[in-house]
């Protein structure tokens, strides 16, 4: 079995038990019973640890390279956070041009926490995804997928990282994040290059919820979709060009340095039967639920 065919193997086996695993907690009394804020965590930490641990012991790999686990240069360090809050208007505008058509279910999540303490929200919202999403995704998926060339393995991993979320208001801002996250680590050849921007985008929505004027804010009448999609936009195009700013220092701190393509006859092929079954569980239980939402 070839490294990109193990990869879709071990991603199929990662996506039935990130469906699974919520549903195999709450059917034991004493997680069930707990508060969300805590049951959501203990089903992102099994549902990371349990399948990542058996796909280190079945590769024999090292973590440490797997994970990309170097440091950070104090100038990509700098630049990665001021990318962290420079992205996101343009993900903004994205999560709300999808909210008018699908439920926004990020922010059912956010609503669930609704009298969580601010500590327990924030490791639930943003320090545990952040750290658990980018060791799979941009750690075992974008390694895994090094033989389909360096591009082509930012795109799949990318791809994978909006199916993993499982219903189609996500899809296009996490498909998004995901390339620029795969790059910036790419580029860097650190995981932090992902975590952190992926903490502070969290970690943001998080705040905003506990800054003493939100409940005043909540309370007041919305504006109307029209006006939220004029000022979304707006604000997406005029942060477009610090955010290339951002990229343009980026790229002169991180130089192209030999990118992996495959020579002539060894190149490797994404598609596969497991790809395809991931495929098939995002259609079945990240579209087909939402299609009354725009029939």
């Amino acid at each position: 079995m070839n490294l990109t065919k193990q990869t879709n193997l071990f991603a199929l086996v990662f996506f039935i038990f990130f469906l699974l695993s919520g549903q195999l907690l709450y059917a034991i009394p004493f997680i069930r019973d707990l508060p969300y804020a805590w049951f959501s965590s203990i089903v992102q930490i099994v549902y990371f640890t349990v399948p990542v641990v058996g796909y280190f012991i079945w590769t024999k790999k090292r973590p440490k390279e797997v994970f990309r686990l170097y440091p950070l240069g104090w100038k990509n360090l700098l630049l990665i956070i001021v990318f962290g809050f420079a992205i996101q208007p343009l993900m903004r505008f994205l999560s709300f041009f999808t909210s008018m058509f699908f439920p926004n279910v990020a922010q059912e999540s956010f609503n669930a926490l609704d009298g969580a303490g601010f500590t327990i929200s924030l490791i639930t919202m943003a320090i545990l995804p952040a750290f658990l999403e980018e060791l799979s995704l941009r750690g075992v998926f974008l390694s895994g997928y090094h033989r389909l060339g360096t591009w082509k393995a930012i795109f799949c991993t990318a791809l994978l990282f909006g199916l993993l979320h499982m219903n189609p208001q996500q899809f296009p801002y996490a498909f998004l994040a995901g390339l620029f996250f795969c790059f910036l680590v790419e580029r860097t050849g650190s995981i932090w290059a992902s975590i952190i921007p992926h903490f502070i985008i969290n970690a943001t929505n998080v705040i905003s919820m506990f800054i003493p004027v939100a409940d005043e804010i909540a309370a007041m009448d919305p504006p109307g979709n029209t006006v939220l999609l004029v000022y979304t936009s707006v604000s997406a195009l005029l942060s477009l060009p610090f955010l290339g700013l951002i990229l343009f220092l980026f790229l002169k701190i991180n130089p192209l340095c030999n990118p992996y393509s495959p020579k002539d006859g060894t190149a490797e092929r994404f598609l596969s039967p497991s790809i395809l079954c991931v495929f098939v569980l995002f259609v079945v239980f990240g579209i087909l639920p939402y299609l009354g939402y725009i029939f």
